[in-house]
């Protein structure tokens, strides 16, 4: 048996191909729809999905921003999913088959949530609060007592060892002024720019069914498969008419 020149190898393929073109309609079809029923059966899942995000502001506790801590604060709450997708964010999921239940189950999270956040915050405002007071109080008593002294000083009443006494307790009570003018500076602006917690969003919608991905999958799987059986087929026809010549 001699090999037989075939200089249009491409051409009989791609007429072989044209020849039986409904294998493209076919097969891809069929992939499409058991990609489609295989993904519904693996990713199966409750149908509403409700989805929360709550902004934790300047509170930076632990106990109130770690998922874990979160989720062991509500036991009958199921199929609860906690998330902090980035600092001073937490995304609460809520999954389920029924609309209603999913909606009440995620307000009532949140509602909780969110006021022990907002209960934390306020005691601390309060509590920074009573502190720049206590500050500001000493910042006070501390201006009286720096300026006695300097009337002391300037009224050349007293003797040289009674100025030097005095001008060591001046020294020392402006020192102190200073630090705690630096410290009620530094708490106010804390106060200014504290964060306070909030609830940004709250939705519940049908879960995602990735029916899009999945055909898309399917069409691909399909058409590589029709084109490897077509391959396959033609070069099969063709090992048959050389072998038989």
């Amino acid at each position: 048996m001699t090999a037989e020149k075939r200089p249009f190898v491409l051409y009989e393929y791609l007429r072989f191909f044209w020849q039986r073109k409904w294998w493209f309609l076919v097969v891809p079809l069929a992939t499409i729809v058991l990609t489609v029923i295989a993904g519904r059966l693996l990713l199966q899942g409750e149908k509403y999905t409700g989805k929360a995000v709550v902004f934790t502001g300047s509170i930076d506790v632990k106990e109130l921003t770690d998922p874990k801590n979160i989720e062991a604060k509500f036991p009958d709450v199921k199929n609860l999913d906690v998330v902090v997708p980035e600092e001073q964010y937490v995304q609460i999921t809520v999954k389920g088959d029924d609309e209603q239940d999913v909606s009440r189950e995620l307000k009532l999270v949140v509602s909780e949530y969110s006021q022990e956040l907002k209960r934390h915050s306020q005691e601390r405002i309060d509590v920074t609060t009573k502190y720049l007071h206590a500050l500001e109080k000493r910042e006070r008593a501390l201006q009286q007592k720096v300026d006695y002294y300097s009337e002391q000083i300037q009224s050349g009443r007293l003797n040289p060892e009674q100025l030097h006494d005095i001008s060591d307790l001046l020294v020392e009570s402006e020192n102190n002024l200073t630090e705690v003018m630096e410290r009620v500076n530094r708490i106010r602006g804390n106060l200014v720019f504290y964060e306070k917690p909030a609830v940004l969003s709250e939705t519940v919608a049908k879960s995602k069914t990735y029916t899009g991905q999945l055909m898309a999958v399917g069409l691909v799987l399909g058409l590589f498969l029709t084109v490897v059986w077509l391959v396959l087929w033609k070069y099969i026809l063709d090992a048959r008419r050389y072998y038989s010549s």
